[in-house]
């Protein structure tokens, strides 16, 4: 368990190094920022990986374009250029992004979200992204199982296994890697029968109905502050 956690400090430590070293060799005339719709329905106060993961990896596959990152709010993404791309390049580059409803920034909008990226703190590259997935699912999860609490009395070590275990299988679910595994996501509904009596799993199916609800924007995030 100390050797997993060294390795995992190390991979943290090591991208965010990445982020200020790759952020302080750009310069400003090489970077281009874009307002996004990449905020995350389910929790508001980050981006949404699973949403901009796919615009992000596409993006560097474009020529012309070196790097492209999302601020940890999932409202602007940071395209860096190659030092030989050109006006055309970039033009290509913008109009498919604002294919993904993207506005480029201009004037002190763009000076100050520059200024932000290239501080190299709170920007998320490419599969990075997944770290944000990650905070998702544990934020769901939480709140799932709030809701079965707020109804029905569940231990806190039932509701600490529980949460763990939904939290577990929604960020295998939220960063692809079920997809990548070729295989099915499991249902929470037969995750929770170790936990909760039938009763207790008729509210839990509800709680799911309401958190659909809230990632289909057809109801609002609660507050949990």
């Amino acid at each position: 368990m100390k050797t997993h956690l060294l390795l995992m400090s190390a991979l943290l430590y090591a991208t965010l190094a990445s982020a200020v070293e790759n952020a302080a060799a750009a310069t400003p005339d090489r970077i281009s920022v874009f307002k996004v719709p990449l905020v995350c329905p389910a929790a508001p106060q980050i981006g949404c990986g699973s949403a901009s993961k796919p615009i992000l990896l596409d993006l560097e596959r474009q020529p012309g374009v070196l790097e492209a990152w999302l601020n940890r709010a999932g409202t602007i993404i940071s395209v860096v250029w190659k030092p030989d791309s050109d006006a055309e390049t970039r033009r290509n580059v913008t109009a498919e992004l604002k294919e993904d409803h993207a506005t480029e920034l201009e004037g002190k909008s763009r000076d100050n979200a520059v200024k932000d990226f290239l501080s190299g703190k709170g920007w998320y590259r490419g599969a990075d992204v997944d770290r944000l997935s990650e905070e998702e699912a544990d934020i769901i999860a939480a709140r799932l199982v709030r809701w079965v609490r707020a109804k029905t009395a569940l231990t806190k070590e039932k509701s600490e296994g529980l949460q763990r275990a939904f939290a577990e299988t929604l960020r295998k679910d939220l960063t692809g890697e079920y997809a990548r595994l070729n295989q099915k996501p499991r249902r929470l509904g037969d995750i929770a029968r170790d936990y909760l009596n039938e009763e207790q799993i008729k509210i839990l199916k509800q709680a799911i109905k309401d958190e659909e609800a809230i990632e289909n924007g057809e109801r609002p995030v609660p507050n949990e502050g």
